[in-house]
């Protein structure tokens, strides 16, 4: 191993040797061949005026020449070369140099452009300042200037320090130039830093020439193994001036590193951001996903940059906040693919696997029907409306929570809820509607066409006090009127006497293209669906309205007969609003129709506190509860409503709550996207519990409703969380299938079959031998009618198993001896079946 190690180290110095070896050797070409070319460029003897003579002056000659420094190319080189010695440019030196400083070169062109401007320099004595001139006119060197092209500018950086160092150029006049031009540019790039690929491309090649800064990693090889080249031959410049110039790029280094820390903070907030929506809701709006990959993007990028840079000008990277780990069972809760007790897999959001089947399999009638069937029912619908509304009661359910928090913060716990603020009167009005004025209020408004009833206008009462000023705000922005005009009742508890009970009302006289027939098979279908009892009912019901019904005017039928459903047929609602969701996949409208018809009756119902009417407000919740297990009526807007039920929690409020709890509560509490929120409008509810005095079945009510939705506690033991999770074999599963479920079937005085196959398992075996006698010693584990056929098992084994009937009788009489000075409530029942089975076998 030791051998390894050496012979590793080894291969590594050897490579990081080659690699410096590498870059003296660049270094030391590149400073030969500039030193070169900088000693004949700076002793030129230009030719004599009877030179000039001979050569060709003719002008379409040398404005063909001058077009072709517009293009400049690599394979010009020759072309270029040889007319560049036939023709005489005195007089076109100028719009050489302009032609040259405009060119739009590419980095592989710039040895053509130098070679091009050496033929210049050492023929024509006024090119240095020509060049000069025309490097003035195109380059940014005032602040302000834009850089427009900067594709053109990187290889302007390119070109121009080149001529530097071939002295090509002045030298002083030229360095200044240069200084102004980069002195712009980082000064210009603060905010967007568009333009650091040039400088950083700058920092790249004459890094060392003219701030004397090896990069960083080579700069660790040259301290590491210094060599015998010096490196101070290559330098052009003075030590003063490359210090200037390296605090330059260090101070806009400063600059880039702040920016980076500040994007990677913001990058964090983002994330936390999204995990508390994630938390709440469940899931991220895609805008702000999309919005979140941007910004990592231009991260990852910025990122990139000055990590170059800071290799480049031989800087340390700063250290950046890294990435939140978060633990996913503090934030949040784990609802799939859990183990408890029989029923493995299942999810505590449904009760058992029935119930799940009932509200999440459903028949896809895309898949089984023509889309000729269905086509006409898809036009005009307004895919996005239920996410608009949901969005917007997600706003106001936050900001009414937000402020019932802070008010219990201002005025500690002993607030009254239900004693609101006063709000100003600037806000006595909805600004959802601008219809509205203080006088009148302007309800809702349904075409007949849509199948709702025109709403009257009447005078408006004062609106009482508000401890919700806060949600006014987003019910200005709402995108629905239908759900801005559901949230008045957020802060608004008058009494609407004035208002009729809100109907779905079908003008028949629409209907005049349709026969007989088809009209006698509507009214058969109606009368049909108070007949359904159970989901596949439902599911035929709903295809056949699909098959034979399905029109406009009959879909608007339906949704009527749908919503008057009998108050005193709660059984109904579940199927109802299972055909509903069968149908809502290829009739969007009525689902639609139908939540908004539940939404003005709630509406109704909860402002106008009538004494009587309990059943229809018990029916209304209770549809809205199953409706949105189906995932119809957003969940948004049923914990908004029930947000609404406890701001008036009193009278038949209280009840309504429960209803809402029991239906749907569960639901609500174990889906990811509503478990936050549902989580504080429990603890709202037991802290309004705590604030009213309440009669004995006021208070069970509202303690049933609250645990149905399974607290924390019982979340914790149905999810399988602190619990050991039993993994049996499946002999032991069969062992227990035999005792649990086979012997509470079998009939006492008949377990000859059942005795004989418990003889038939491996009792030489001594796991099988000892899993048999814990439960053959189990009395309390099976029906009390079953002690006697346990026995007699028992009684069929003994005469084969010596042993396992003797141990049984000890483990029995061991139990009833401890059990003895046991209490709770459930030891007398287990004392009991002990005794009884000690009886049995006797």
């Amino acid at each position: 191993m030791a051998n390894i190690q050496t012979a590793l180290v080894s291969t590594d110095d050897a490579e990081e040797r080659k690699k410096m070896d590498e870059y003296e050797e660049s270094l030391k070409s590149l400073a030969e061949t500039r030193a070169r070319q900088r000693k004949l460029n700076l002793s030129v003897q230009y030719p004599e005026e009877d030179f000039y003579s001979t050569l060709d002056s003719k002008l379409k000659s040398c404005t063909g020449y001058i077009k072709k420094l517009k293009i400049l190319t690599e394979s010009q080189r020759d072309i270029l070369d040889k007319d560049f010695q036939g023709l005489n440019l005195t007089r076109y030196v100028s719009e050489a140099t302009q032609a040259l400083a405009e060119a739009k070169l590419k980095l592989s062109d710039v040895p053509i452009a130098l070679e091009v401007c050496t033929l210049f320099h050492r023929r024509y004595p006024d090119f240095a300042s020509a060049m000069m001139e025309s490097w003035r006119k195109v380059l940014p060197l005032h602040k302000g200037d834009i850089v427009s092209n900067p594709s053109k500018l990187r290889v302007d950086l390119r070109l121009l320090p080149e001529q530097i160092a071939m002295g090509l150029l002045p030298t002083k006049p030229s360095v200044q130039l240069l200084c102004s031009l980069l002195q712009v540019l980082l000064e210009s790039d603060k905010e967007d830093r568009a333009l650091m690929p040039l400088l950083t491309g700058f920092a790249k090649a004459y890094g060392f020439e003219f701030m004397g800064i090896h990069p960083k990693k080579l700069r660790m090889l040259v301290n590491e193994y210094p060599g015998t080249f010096d490196f101070s031959s290559v330098n052009l410049f003075s030590a003063d001036f490359q210090n200037s110039m390296r605090n330059i790029f260090v101070k806009y280094y400063a600059g880039v590193t702040k920016q980076l820390e500040s994007e990677n903070q913001r990058l964090r907030d983002l994330e936390k951001a999204h995990r508390r929506l994630l938390d709440s809701r469940g899931d991220v709006p895609q805008e702000k996903v999309d919005k979140y990959e941007i910004h990592v993007a231009a991260f990852n990028k910025l990122k990139t940059a000055v990590l170059s840079l800071a290799d480049y000008l031989d800087q340390e990277m700063p250290e950046l906040a890294p990435k939140e780990e978060v633990d996913d069972n503090k934030t949040t809760i784990e609802l799939l693919t859990v183990e408890f007790g029989d029923r493995a897999g299942l999810a505590p959001i449904w009760n058992d696997e029935d119930e799940r089947d009932f509200y999440e399999i459903l028949p896809d009638l895309k898949a089984t029907m023509p889309s000729m069937a269905y086509k006409d029912s898809l036009k005009d619908v307004e895919t996005s409306a239920t996410a608009s509304i949901s969005e917007d009661a997600l706003s106001i359910l936050d900001a009414a929570i937000e402020a019932d928090s802070a008010q219990l913060l201002l005025a500690g716990t002993a607030t009254n809820l239900d004693e609101p603020s006063e709000p100003s009167s600037a806000n006595l009005v909805s600004p959802s509607r601008p219809e509205e004025t203080a006088s009148d209020q302007t309800l809702i408004k349904r075409t007949a066409e849509s199948g709702h009833v025109t709403r009257v206008t009447t005078a408006a009462t004062p609106v009482k006090k508000s401890i919700t000023q806060q949600k006014r705000p987003y019910i200005k922005n709402s995108k629905s009127k239908g759900l801005a005009d559901l949230l008045d009742t957020v802060w608004e508890g008058d009494e609407c006497d004035g208002e009729d009970e809100p109907a779905v009302l079908v003008d028949d006289e629409q209907d005049t293209s349709t026969s007989a027939l088809l009209r006698q098979i509507l009214d058969t279908f109606i009368l049909g669906l108070s007949k359904v009892t159970s989901k596949e009912g439902a599911d035929k019901m709903a295809i056949d309205f699909c098959t034979n019904l399905n029109r406009r005017h009959y879909r608007k039928k339906l949704v009527q007969a749908l919503y008057n459903v009998p108050r005193t047929r709660a059984d109904l609602l579940p199927l109802y609003s299972r055909i509903v969701a069968v149908l809502n996949p290829v009739m969007p409208d009525v689902g639609g129709d139908l939540c908004e018809a539940l939404r003005r009756q709630f509406r109704w119902l909860v402002r106008r506190q009538d004494p009587l009417r309990l059943e229809s407000k018990i029916r209304n919740v209770r549809f809205m509860a199953e409706l949105t297990k189906f995932g119809i009526f957003s969940k948004a807007e049923c914990l908004l409503c029930l947000k609404i039920l406890l701001n008036n929690f009193k009278h038949h409020a209280v009840e309504m709550v429960c209803c809402l709890l029991e239906s749907g509560g569960r639901f609500l509490y174990w889906s990811p996207d509503s478990h936050s929120r549902m989580k504080i409008l429990l603890e709202e509810l037991l802290r309004r519990k705590s604030l009213r005095l309440f009669d004995a079945r006021m208070d069970s009510m509202i303690e049933n409703a609250y645990f149905s939705c399974s607290t924390p506690e019982t979340a914790a033991s149905r999810t399988g969380q602190n619990m050991t999770i039993k993994i049996r074999t499946p002999m032991q599963m069969f062992i227990r299938k035999i005792f649990l479920d086979d012997l509470n079937r079998t009939d006492p005085s008949d377990v000859t079959c059942l005795t004989s196959l418990i003889r038939r398992l491996p009792w030489d075996d001594p796991e099988v031998f000892e899993y048999g006698l814990k439960y053959l010693s189990s009395a309390w584990r099976i029906n009390y009618a079953s002690i006697s056929a346990l026995a007699n098992v028992l009684a069929g084994l003994a005469n084969y198993q010596d042993d396992l009937a003797v141990r049984v009788v000890d483990n029995v009489l061991d139990d009833i001896r401890v059990q003895v000075g046991q209490c709770g409530s459930i030891w007398p029942s287990i004392r009991l079946k002990a005794v009884s089975f000690t009886a049995g076998i006797e």
